[in-house]
């Protein structure tokens, strides 16, 4: 007969294994068998709620609300039609007010030129309960994102008349959606834009976007502090060499610092702008602490959000293209000191537009990524531009087979330190490995693409190694070093 305290003992094991248990999916979501997309994914009432749109003969893009079972499935889905009018929801995470109401903000486009921000709050079965609009009449009103206080909420994006000059839209309502007020941010002869606003430990507002001179190519990193009435602390701009992103997500740090994606934007191709993603960190008066890239100079290479996971790292998502028809979905962790640990790219189409646009921490300790993916029809892709959500472990791997980022694995960043140097990086058709400190011998040398296949594989016995690699594709690659007892990881990118 077993005892109080073994029967408590056995519920605690089970539910220990229970709350470790990962749940994996990588579905695609088609609502009207025609185009479908989101910018964000957020966990409310047991599940997943996402805003997004869809294609119909009513309203080119439809505002569309899907809700997700834990596991991938669609628990309801439900759009919302005005004809001749298009929708775009805010990116990333909604307002949520109690516990079976929530609002979602965004803009609606009218006529050509004139759009109108708005807050439609809705309920746990996705019923619309009201619809308010905000912004200035017959000109350009976008809301990129918004957050609530405890009384207020506030609604950020840019506004713009007639494309001659773009100013930051920072709007304050109470919870039940009454506007206080509503104020641009910027200064003339330059345009202004805003992609997230977070709150702060002492109320403040933290604003990120995009800076530069009206009609020219230069811009770059955009940040703002500011009060709650709007009036600008102090502001942040890293100017680039050419067109930018700007800085897509911001965030406070539990010590009071604030870190803010960014990029650096290079040179311009017959695909668009090369750019590199950036992670920067500012203390609590905007001086800028670090600030560091990543990866290598490719179209549209870009952080789009941002959070801080259980291991008290950054994870990023963004996207990598290696033209205008292939882009892959990727996926960054971050020491705080600004180390790459790990990354990885994903693909639910190979060879065709695969677009990261949120990631949220899950609460079995992995990560749900959410987008869009668009098949290139040349490249095999086959269907129309569908909602994409992928759902990863918490070491990003698709499955429950290891990806790369196994228990006793050496971070990326601490490569060199254990012997494996990499020339050049980028590499060119030759790549050199020198492997100094590791003393055993052979050792087995691997390279593994994006999705974690093995495209070579080769022992060795020398310190020094030259591998022709012209047979790769440009890319994203990881070299692994495997000894007897130990893996050596480090990563480097194909031109």
């Amino acid at each position: 007969m077993k005892t109080n305290a073994q029967i408590l003992l056995f519920v605690l094991c089970f539910f220990i294994i229970e709350s470790k248990a990962q749940i994996y999916f990588n579905n695609r979501y088609d609502t009207f068998g025609s185009c479908d997309g989101t910018n964000g994914i957020d966990t409310m009432f047991n599940g997943y709620v996402s805003a997004e749109i869809t294609c119909s003969s009513v309203s080119y893009y439809t505002f569309l609300l899907n809700s997700y079972h834990y596991d991938g499935t669609i628990n309801k889905s439900k759009p919302f039609l005005i004809p001749n009018t298009n929708f775009l929801p805010n990116s990333g995470k909604y307002v949520r007010i109690n516990t079976t109401q929530f609002y979602v903000s965004g803009e609606r486009t009218y006529k050509t030129d004139t759009t109108m921000a708005f807050l439609w709050r809705f309920n746990f079965n996705l019923d619309s309960l009201f619809y308010k609009e905000y912004g200035y009449i017959n000109q350009t009103n976008v809301v990129t994102s918004f957050i609530k206080s405890t009384n207020y909420i506030y609604m950020v994006g840019y506004n713009d008349i007639l494309s001659t000059n773009s100013d930051v839209l920072l709007i304050k309502t109470d919870t039940a959606g009454n506007e206080i007020w509503k104020k641009k941010i910027g200064i003339a002869g330059w345009d202004e834009s805003a992609y997230t606003i977070k709150s702060c430990a002492n109320n403040n507002l933290l604003i990120s976007g995009l800076k530069r001179g009206h009609n020219s190519s230069y811009g770059g990193d955009y940040v703002l502090r500011v009060d709650t009435s709007g009036a600008i602390i102090w502001q942040y701009y890293y100017p680039s060499t050419n067109y930018a992103a700007g800085s897509l997500d911001v965030m406070e740090l539990p010590n009071g610092n604030i870190a803010f994606t960014g990029d650096d934007a290079f040179n311009t191709g017959p695909d668009g702008v090369y750019r590199k993603p950036t992670l920067g960190l500012l203390d609590a008066n905007g001086n800028l602490i670090w600030r560091k890239s990543y990866g290598g100079k490719f179209v549209g290479h870009d952080f789009y959000k941002l959070l801080i996971n259980h291991k008290n790292n950054f994870v990023t998502c963004g996207t990598i293209g290696y033209s205008s028809s292939i882009v892959n979905g990727m996926a960054y962790e971050i020491s705080q000191n600004g180390d790459s640990i790990f990354s990885r790219e994903y693909a639910m189409m190979p060879g065709s537009q695969n677009y990261f646009r949120d990631v949220i921490q899950t609460n079995d300790g992995g990560y749900c990524f959410a987008g869009f993916v668009s098949p290139v029809f040349a490249n095999g892709g086959t269907g129309t531009e569908d909602i994409w959500l992928l759902k990863v472990d918490s070491n990003f791997c698709e499955s429950a087979s290891s990806c790369g980022y196994g228990v006793g694995l050496a971070p990326l960043s601490k490569a060199e330190e254990l012997g494996l140097r990499l020339y050049p990086n980028p590499a060119n058709d030759i790549l050199n490995i020198e492997l100094e400190m590791i003393n055993e011998s052979p050792v087995t040398i691997e390279i593994s693409n994006a999705l974690g296949q093995v495209v070579l594989s080769e022992a060795s016995i020398s310190q020094t190694v030259k591998l022709k690699t012209n047979f790769l594709p440009s890319g994203m690659y990881y070299l692994s070093v495997k000894t007897k007892d130990k893996t050596v990881i480090s990563k480097f990118i194909e031109e």
